[in-house]
Formats: structure tokens, sequence, C-alpha cells
């Protein structure tokens, strides 16, 4: 007991707060990580399917291969070896299993960034940087291939810093790394970049740029950056070495190209700032001016000629201004950037404060350190509050594998031996494809980049917007069978829902959290539809059991599901319901609001008023809230306060708004509204 007592004193208290400070960010890491899988809209389908079948058919590498309506449109499968891990995973210990090897990835990898940062800045620096970086992790929570970019660049950027390997130990762990980075995720082109920018950084320290483009002085910089040039050559090599080879390599050039179908992810956060309330732009705009700061500072106030680190800089901040999907990979990459010149600042403050101690005697570092773990204390049971509250930052349902009955609908589909040609929607289109593999090929799925421009523009969107051309692409088809994701947000999937319920043609045998399935009348037996037809009391009362028995989001779905089905009352008892346990939840105030506002009575359209206003004292910042409260006035005639939200809407960034207020004065002029 002596020799362990002894031990715990030879520990530095120091080491053991900064031990606790560091758990506890990890802690943050895995509640924001411990969200469910929503199968029903994510891309890990697919991706299991790939690791099921790329040995015995090598086609799926190279063609739209899970597709019957454009089977040998060409694709570039840069990710196949992510679904080989993932499949090996799922089959030792299921969905859960695979939840939790991308928390261990994720925690690795902020690992990495932050001894990365911790090196070139100090702890605490790292340390108080890490909290907005975490939040905008929570981005990216699905299990995608995308974290294992995430990690390799960690890995090489940590490769590229050691003093203590050699150019040879580089290459012999990078060449490896990149071979498999290629053949795992898209991003490898980063890792080049980065390589690229580190060898690029250290020719502008030693080299103006007037001789770097002199032919004498190119020689001479060839033969002083030997070893990394050869280093960035064959880390290109390596990247040559997968099934599409040059076109594998050359594919991330297409990145930003036109797939005629909208993704979200690939858009701005100036695009979406108008649709969304998200919080995590907010961090983002922090980071980025603080990047600008830091990088600025280094070079300006601190004389350091960091061209690496603007380089880097510059990159990622273009690739997260363009789109939002690289916002937690900006975030893991500014917490390095950042750290030289804010550690550097903190560090002056540190030592004002250590002098004005010796004149206090005022320990403000322990005082310091209390205030920060009790802040990361207060940021935890925030988080976990936040999971079922406002929705802030997480938005799935908690816990790990998959949400509550999420495979039931393909057990539905075997046990009563339907039948293709199956018409989906995108965002079921990966589900479908793990879940009907063997058996039926999907009609889309969510890789645009697999499918025409010419598909969605000209098909796969019109069809669901008009009968009419639904009814050409059907007789072309001859569909079978609707397997149709409810939880689809778009316009389009709405315009569908609404139509294809009231055709005759097609009968309602199913239904849950997720889906929606139908049968053709002419291609199923009377006997079939007869016993499997969903009659408006069976809609109501399996809806109504669902909704008792379900996650929040789930609830959700449903509600928007009843309110299709032009449920109305269903959809408010649901509402009500959240909002009785959830009274902060912005979404299901606004969510009430809205359907308030739909049903055009003025009894209800004064109550939509009413949650509109109980959401804007929750959420002030909702966008569009104040132009929908200007279309509710309009509708009980009262134009003096239509004009007066529409133009708060116009003032808070909302553009339509602009076209309602000229409708506005064009009825004055016409005399049809006073002045």
């Amino acid at each position: 007991m002596e020799w362990v007592f002894r031990r715990i004193n030879k520990i530095n208290k120091e080491d053991i707060v900064k031990g606790v400070i560091f758990v506890l960010l990890l802690s943050l890491i895995i509640v924001i990580f411990c969200q469910k899988i929503e199968f029903s809209s994510s891309d890990l389908g697919r991706h299991l399917a790939n690791g099921q079948i790329v040995f015995s058919d090598p086609s799926v590498l190279f063609t739209n291969f899970y597709s019957y309506t454009e089977p040998n449109f060409p694709f570039v499968n840069h990710h196949w070896l992510s679904g080989v891990i993932y499949n090996i995973i799922n089959q030792i210990g299921g969905f859960k299993l695979l939840s939790l090897f991308n928390i261990l990835i994720l925690l690795i990898t902020f690992s990495l960034f932050f001894f990365l940062s911790k090196k070139k800045s100090n702890f605490y620096y790292a340390a108080i940087l890490s909290l907005p970086v975490i939040f905008l992790l929570s981005e990216r929570v699905e299990i995608r291939p995308e974290l294992f970019s995430y990690l390799f660049f960690g890995l090489t950027w940590l490769i590229l810093e050691s003093k203590k390997l050699s150019h040879r130990s580089r290459l012999y762990i990078l060449f490896p790394l990149f071979l498999v980075w290629a053949n795992i995720h898209i991003y490898f082109f980063l890792g080049l970049a980065l390589v690229f920018f580190y060898l690029f950084g250290l020719i502008l320290e030693k080299y103006s740029l007037k001789k770097i483009f002199y032919k004498k002085g190119l020689k001479e910089i060839f033969l002083s950056f030997k070893s990394e040039i050869y280093l960035f050559l064959s880390l290109l090599l390596a990247c040559l070495i997968t099934p599409n080879h040059i076109r594998g390599l050359l594919y991330p050039l297409n990145i930003l190209q036109e797939y005629g179908y909208q993704i979200a992810e690939n858009k701005s956060i100036f695009f979406l700032k108008d649709l969304m309330l998200n919080y995590n732009f907010g961090f983002f705009k922090l980071l980025l001016f603080l990047l600008i700061l830091s990088l600025v500072a280094n070079y300006v106030l601190f004389k350091r000629k960091t061209w690496t680190d603007w380089l880097i800089g510059v990159m990622i901040s273009v690739l997260a201004l363009v789109m939002s999907r690289n916002l937690a990979l900006f975030g893991l990459i500014a917490l390095v950037l950042i750290a030289p010149g804010g550690g550097h600042a903190l560090s002056l403050i540190a030592t004002f404060f250590d002098k004005l101690s010796l004149r206090s005697n005022f320990q403000w570092k322990i005082y310091a350190n209390i205030v920060f773990i009790v802040t990361l204390s207060l940021t935890f049971i925030f988080l976990l509050t936040d999971l079922n509250n406002r929705q802030m930052f997480l938005h799935k349902d908690p816990g790990l594998g998959l949400s509550q009955d999420s495979l039931a609908i393909f057990d539905y589909f075997k046990e009563n031996n339907l039948k293709g040609p199956i018409f989906n929607n995108y965002d079921a289109g990966s589900a479908l494809i793990y879940g009907l593999y063997g058996q039926e090929k999907v009609f889309v799925d969510n890789r645009p980049e697999a499918y025409s421009v010419s598909f969605f523009k000209d098909v796969y969107v019109p069809m669901q917007e008009n009968p009419s051309i639904w009814q050409k692409i059907e007789d072309k088809y001859k569909f079978k069978t609707i397997m149709f994701a409810h939880t689809d947000a778009t316009p389009w999937a709405n315009t569908f829902m609404q139509f294809i319920l009231q055709d005759e043609d097609w009968a309602l045998v199913y239904f849950d959290r997720y889906y929606v399935v139908l049968v053709n009348r002419g291609e199923y037996s009377q006997e079939f539809i007869e016993e499997n037809e969903i009659s408006d009391l069976m809609f109501r009362d399996r809806l109504r059991l669902l909704a008792s028995d379900s996650s929040l989001n789930a609830k959700f779905s449903l509600a928007n599901l009843a309110n299709t089905f032009n449920y109305d009352y269903l959809a408010k008892e649901i509402y009500q319901k959240i909002i009785l346990t959830n009274p902060y939840n912005n979404r299901a105030i606004f969510s009430f609001a809205s359907l308030y506002a739909s049903l055009g009575n003025s009894e209800d359209l004064n109550k939509a008023l009413d949650y509109y206003n109980r959401g804007l004292k929750v959420s002030p910042k909702m966008p569009g809230i104040y132009g929908q409260m200007g279309l509710v006035y309009w509708k009980l005639e009262n134009y003096v306060k239509a004009e007066e939200y529409f133009k708060k809407a116009l003032r808070k960034g909302d553009s339509s708004a602009k076209d309602y207020l000229q409708q506005i004065e064009g009825l004055k002029k016409e005399g049809k509204l006073p002045r």
C-alpha cells in the first residue's frame, strides 16, 4: 500500500487536471456520436452491400450496378474498401458494433488533431478551442467513409510534422496509408494536397517566388528537396493503385459537377442559412475568423512565415464555404492551424497572470481549471438534454445501432413475396440495396453521380410532380411495387405522396415509421389485395399505435404522414404530445404552426400565429417564419400586418418576401388595397 501511495504522490497534479479535461472532451464526442443510424436515409446500406459482393462481382466498381434504370452508366466506386471493412464489422457484431467502431475512429482522430494542436500551442488553448470544434463534429455523425479520411489526414499531418522520422521512414509509412486511402474514400486528394503544401511551404521558406520559376532555380530546388519531391510522386503513384486507376485519381476533379439533383450537404452555408436553423454555422464563422486572425498574427506580429498553414487554411476554408459537408473536417484542421497564433497570445496572458499571482498570492490557474471543468461538465449535461428537448445540435435518436424497426419493411417484402420492378425514392435507395440485394434492383439511390443529369431533371423529379408524367414513366417500366420513404422532405416527394395515395390503381398494403408500400392492383391477386390493403380505420389505428411507441424523430415522420393522408387531427394529436413532453422543441412548435396555417379557417389561422410567436420565443432566428406569418395575415385579410411581416422577412434575408411586397404595392396602385 505504501508503494501505491508513493506512486500517487509522484503524479503531477496538473497532469491529473489535464487528464480530467481530456476525458471530458472525449465524453462530449461520445455523447454526440452515440446516435442511432437512420437507415432509411443513410448511405450505410449501400456500403454494406459493396462489402458483400465486391469480390464476387467486380462490376460494382465501375458501373451503376444496383439500379435497373441506368445500369451501364459509368461509376467510379472510390469507397469500396470502406464497405468491406463495414461488412466485416457488421458480420462480427451487427449494427451496434458498427456504431461503436465509428465512435472509436472519431475518438482516435480527434486525439490526433488535439495532439497536433497542443504541440503547436499548449494543452489549455487546444482544450478551449476544442469546444466549438466538437460541436461542428455533430454535422457528420453518420457512419460514413469520410471519417477514415479525417483519420488519415491527421496521421499524414502528424507524420510530416515528426522530426524523428527520416524521409525513408515517412515513405514506408505513408505509401501503404495512401494506397488504402485511395480505395477507401475520395478525400485522398486532400492528403495529396497536404503533402504538396508541405513541400511547397518548405520551398517558399528558402526561396523567393522569382527563383522558383527561374530555370536554373528549379534545378537547385529539385536537388535541395529531392526527398520530399520523391515522397509526393510516390504517394501520387500509390493513389493510382485502385480498380479505376487514372479515372480514380482524377475523379476528385469532378467533385463540383452538376448532378441534376439538389443535395443539401453539397450546398454552401449561405444557401442553407435561409432554409434551416443550424447553430453550427455560428461556430464555423467563429473558427474561420480565429483562423484568419491567427494566420495574419503569425505572419505580421510573430514574423513566422508559415506558408504551409496558409495553403492548408485557404484550401479547407474554401471547401467548407462551398459545401457544408466539410464543416466537421474544417473544425479539426482549424484546431491545428489556429493553435500557433492563439497559443502564443494565451501564453502572454498567462505570463501576465503569473506576475500578478506573485504579487497577490492569487492562484489563478486553480480557478481557471475549475471554471473550465465546470464549463465542460455543463456542456456535457446540455448535450444530453439536447437529444430530446430542443435538438439544437443532436437530431437523431440516442443510442447505438439502428433506429427502431429499421429493417421491418424487408421482412414484410420477403414474407409476402412482393415483386419488382420497384419504384422507390432517392432517400430509400441505399437501404433497399442492402435489404433487397439478390432479389430486386432499385429505381434510384442516393449516389447522384451514378445517374445522368437528364435522369433526375427529365425523369425522377418530374414524375413525382406531375401525375401525367408519372403515368408515362409507369407505362415504360411497368412498376409492380412502390417502396417510398415518407421521411423524404422534398416538395416533389410530398406532391407524389399526395396523388399516389389517391390513385385507384395502387393499394396501400404496408406502412411503418419510415416507409409506405403500395402495390399495383393489376399485378397482384385480388385475394392478396383484400388481405393486405389498409383501410382508413386500419391506417388511423396503426398510426396511433406506432406514434405511441416511437422515438421523437419517428413521431415527426408519422405526423407528416398523417398530414399527407389529410388526417389533420391525427397530426395535431402527435404534435401536441411532443410539445407536452418537449415544450422547447422548435421543430414541433413550428410544425404545429404550419399545420394550422394550412387549414385555412380563421380560428386555425389565429392558432397558427400563436404557435409561430411561441416558436420565435424559443428560436428567434428561425429562417422563413416571418414570411409564413405574413401569408397567414394575408389569408386573414389583415393586409397591414401582412405587409409588416413581409418587410420583417425581407430584413431577415428572406428574398421571397420581396415578391409579396411587390404584389401588395401593385394592388395598392390598382386601388384594391388602401395606401
